[in-house]
Order: structure tokens, then C-alpha cells, then sequence
């Protein structure tokens, strides 16, 4: 099986812990980088969160640290939904290591220009360091084959403004820049994490006990009001699950635009044929978050600490 080469930027972040173990589980995707970004929570805790859920994931890949502050003139987080430490009720311990490297810009930068093949990114959360990668290295453009994103609103509402997504309006220039930068996007919008709802029983039960031993930590102090109760909203594993089970989707290529003045982060994904960016959406709820379910749920951790942590929660 011919691999794809994957850089996944993100910000853990409940469902970026989702996301992250169904493509790290992938035979696939070829991850060659994690890169965290500020955005659910602040950098030094999404750099641990990355950290951690690569180790419990038995990954090889480095992780790299991300911009600490967007590029929009105020930044937000979600510790309200994520919990304050961005995974739940779950602290990864204290020994846990930090990232492999400090400056991720020049980390991604490095694995785009050494590789023969075209670099995929998958995007989980706000846009910060693949806008600010492109602005200080332009021929990182030519060496990107797509991006695979969550963000933005189909039609102009929110769920953290009334007319905002969240990764849109923690750095709306970023989401701008990025779009008109020439890479293809394939977006996974708002609107397909609230048409997939899975049970968080439903990944406890399928979980071996180690992993459903995390999740019952981590779910206890979830709490996504755009979800309902007990419920996750797939939001980031979307952005995945497009990469690895296309057929599930349907595509429309769409013009992005985005709104950095009043309604900062507004965005509408404009059906046009003539546009490299394509606007995801499910074909079919219930086999997506079937696979979902299986993709996230198969294979052990192996970082047998992570064992011994929650033994002795």
C-alpha cells in the first residue's frame, strides 16, 4: 500500500484526541508530523496534549511546538467545553514529555521541502501556523498537495458567535490567507460535526479497556452544548475521515469567504465549479459514524504509562 505523507495540525482539544487516534491508527497515512497550535486551549497544554496522545497512541512521529497567538487581533479558547486542560477531565502526567521541536513553522517547513512526494495537511484547528508557514516560506505552496480542514460555516452562522466556527474566528485572517493562498482546501464545516453525533458510551463500549479507561475521564468533563447531552460532535475526525473514506462524502467545489472586519470569522462556502477548494458534506450519517466509531476504537494504546496513570486516578 502506497502511504500518504500527513502533517496534522492541532489543537487538543476533546475531539482532536478523537481525530488524532483514528489517523494514527491508519496504515494509510504516512504521519510524519504532529504540529500544535494555540486554540481549545493555550499552546504549552495542547503541546503536552499532542504529546501525550502521540505516546498513548504508540506513534513515532516528532511533535512540534506551533504559534502561541494568532494572527487575528484577539484570540479565544474553549476550556469550557474542553475542560481546562483541553482533554476533559483527564491531566496527562507530569513526567510527560515535551515537544520534539520549539519553532513547529520551521519543523513543517523542513518535512514539506526534504519530501519526493507532495505533503497532505489535516487541520484541526484554527489556521495560525499554516498561514504564517506560507507567508514566510511561499515554495512550501508547490510542495503541499491539499488541505485537509475543520473549519468554517457553510451559510454564515456559528457556534461560538452567532455567526462564527470556532477555528474561523480564533484567527479569521489565518483561515483568509490560507484560502487565497492557491493550496486545494477540503473542508469539513461546522455543520458536518452537528449531523455527526456518536454516544460517548458508544466509544467506551468499543474501546479496549485501557483506551475506554481515558475516555471515561476524558468525557466527564466534556460538555459541547452544541452536542446535547452524552453526545460528541465529530467535528476534527471529519476532517480525517474525508481523507481516508472519501466515498462516504459528497464534494462541491466552493469559493471561500471569509470576514476579518465586523463578523470576524464569518465564512460562506460558495458552490463555484472554477474553484480549487471543495466543501465536504456526508452522504450517509449512519455508516460515517459507524466507521468513526471502528476507526477510533481499533488497535490498543501502547504507552503502557498512560496504563499505569489512570490505575492510579
Amino acid at each position: 500500500m502506497k502511504k500518504i505523507p500527513v502533517i496534522i495540525d492541532t489543537d487538543p482539544g476533546v475531539d482532536d484526541l478523537l481525530a488524532l487516534k483514528a489517523a494514527l491508527s491508519r496504515p494509510e497515512l504516512d504521519v510524519r508530523l504532529l504540529c500544535s497550535v494555540a486554540g481549545n486551549v493555550e499552546i504549552s497544554l495542547t503541546t503536552r496534549n499532542t504529546a501525550f496522545i502521540r505516546h498513548f497512541c504508540g506513534a513515532d512521529c516528532p511533535v512540534a511546538k506551533g504559534e502561541s497567538s494568532p494572527m487575528a487581533l484577539r484570540g479565544m479558547d474553549a476550556g469550557s467545553v474542553h475542560g481546562d486542560g483541553g482533554i476533559g477531565g483527564f491531566t496527562p502526567p507530569e513526567e510527560e514529555k515535551g515537544p520534539d521541536r520549539a519553532d513547529g513553522i520551521e519543523a513543517e517547513y523542513e518535512v514539506i521541502k526534504n519530501s519526493d512526494e507532495k505533503i497532505t495537511l489535516i487541520t484541526l484547528g484554527p489556521l495560525t501556523n499554516i498561514a504564517r508557514l506560507f507567508e514566510r516560506h511561499p515554495d512550501a505552496v508547490a510542495n503541499v498537495d491539499r488541505i485537509y480542514a475543520m473549519v468554517a460555516s457553510v451559510d454564515g452562522t456559528g457556534n461560538i458567535t452567532p455567526w462564527a466556527e470556532f477555528n474561523a474566528v480564533c484567527d479569521a485572517p489565518a483561515l483568509k490567507a490560507v484560502a487565497e493562498s492557491g493550496v486545494p482546501m477540503v473542508i469539513s464545516p461546522m455543520q458536518s460535526g452537528h449531523e455527526a453525533l456518536i454516544p460517548k458510551t458508544d466509544f467506551i463500549e468499543a474501546a479496549d479497556a485501557e483506551f475506554a479507561g481515558l475516555l471515561e475521564q476524558v468525557f466527564s468533563k466534556y460538555n459541547d452544548p452544541a452536542a446535547g447531552e452524552g453526545l460528541v460532535a465529530m467535528y476534527d475526525a471529519n476532517a480525517v475521515e474525508t481523507l481516508i473514506r472519501p466515498e462516504l462524502y459528497d464534494f462541491t467545489h466552493c469559493r471561500v469567504e471569509v470576514d476579518t472586519g465586523e463578523k470576524e470569522g464569518q465564512t460562506f462556502l460558495i458552490p463555484d465549479p472554477d474553484s480549487p477548494h471543495v466543501v465536504a458534506r456526508i452522504r450517509d450519517v449512519g455508516a460515517l459514524t459507524k466507521r468513526m466509531v471502528e476507526d477510533i476504537c481499533q488497535g490498543a494504546g501502547t504507552w503502557h504509562g498512560a496504563a499505569r496513570y489512570l490505575a492510579d486516578s
